[in-house]
């Protein structure tokens, strides 16, 4: 008897793998149609912020504002054929701490690092949190740590002070001082509604730890609504602007802000957020 497709006493040639010594398909048999294989590999985490509220997350009502703000994380892209051959990924470096007993923070978009005190709650790298300005456009925070997360009853999300980096673009302000100066007008319209009372202080330089550069902090006092749940009688709105050739190439000044409650017992100080200010490193 013949192999499988042959009759009874009808000669049918074998082609054998020479390694393996297994029959080879016949020409018919390679021709017909391949199955089809699902892709099961999980999808690579990558950042991305959605600009309306039924895509981007959970709404975040923050001691610092009024107003409600944006949280959202990664949204997944599909894998391409490259992530199937990846080789297994290296850990990463450990990124110590400048500041002795404080904690670095890090964010998926900037290749940057502070360190915040140990009593901050800190954010993944790859979440994002954002205010809605009055016109309809966000701002954003990443890189996100908190000071005294989740105070006010009723809001688990709340705090009393909050820093992460922004950015501005180079095109919209005409220098360094004036980019930390508009980040906080738009993050103090955008926290506590069109033009809050407000009082801009005077610009003053900050020198960092990446090579030596100096940064320029500006600081927006503001008097909130006293409507909002678990008020403060005042908010300071800081804002350390990286100067240009600190990241060269990117058309964007790097903003690290803090906001932070005043009036209150254990209020962030100023020489807190400028010493965050000086741990800024690259990454």
């Amino acid at each position: 008897m013949t192999g499988p497709g042959g009759h009874i006493d009808e000669p049918r040639q074998w082609f054998v793998d020479p390694l393996t010594g297994r029959p080879l398909e016949t020409e018919a048999e390679q021709t017909r149609p391949l199955p089809v294989i699902r892709e099961t590999v999980p999808p690579r985490r990558r950042l991305r912020l959605r600009p309306t509220l039924g895509v981007l997350g959970l709404v975040l009502v923050l001691a610092v504002g009024t107003t409600a703000t944006y949280q959202a994380r990664t949204a997944p892209p599909p894998p391409s054929a490259h992530d199937l051959v990846l080789p297994d990924p290296v850990p990463a470096t450990r990124i110590e701490p400048v500041i002795a007993g404080w904690q670095p923070v890090q964010s998926d978009d900037h290749p940057l690092v502070y360190d915040a005190p140990p009593d901050w709650k800190l954010e993944e790298p790859d979440v994002a949190i954002g205010y809605e300005t009055p016109a309809g456009d966000l701002v954003t925070l990443q890189g996100v740590a908190r000071y005294r997360h989740a105070f006010c009853p009723g809001s688990d999300l709340s705090a009393r002070a909050m820093a992460g980096f922004t950015t501005i673009d180079e095109g919209e302000v005409g220098g360094l001082a004036q980019a930390a100066e508009e980040t906080t007008i738009r993050w103090a319209e955008a926290a506590y509604g069109h033009a809050p009372k407000a009082e801009i202080g005077k610009a003053g330089p900050v020198p960092v730890l990446d090579g030596g550069t100096t940064a320029t902090a500006v600081t927006t006092t503001v008097v909130p609504a006293q409507d909002g749940p678990c008020p403060a009688p005042s908010v300071a709105i800081t804002a350390i602007a990286l100067p240009l050739r600190a990241l060269p190439g990117s058309g964007r000044y790097h903003v690290l802000l803090v906001l932070a409650d005043q009036g209150i017992p254990g209020a962030i100080a100023s020489g807190v957020v400028l010493k965050m200010g000086e741990s800024i490193r690259r990454e």
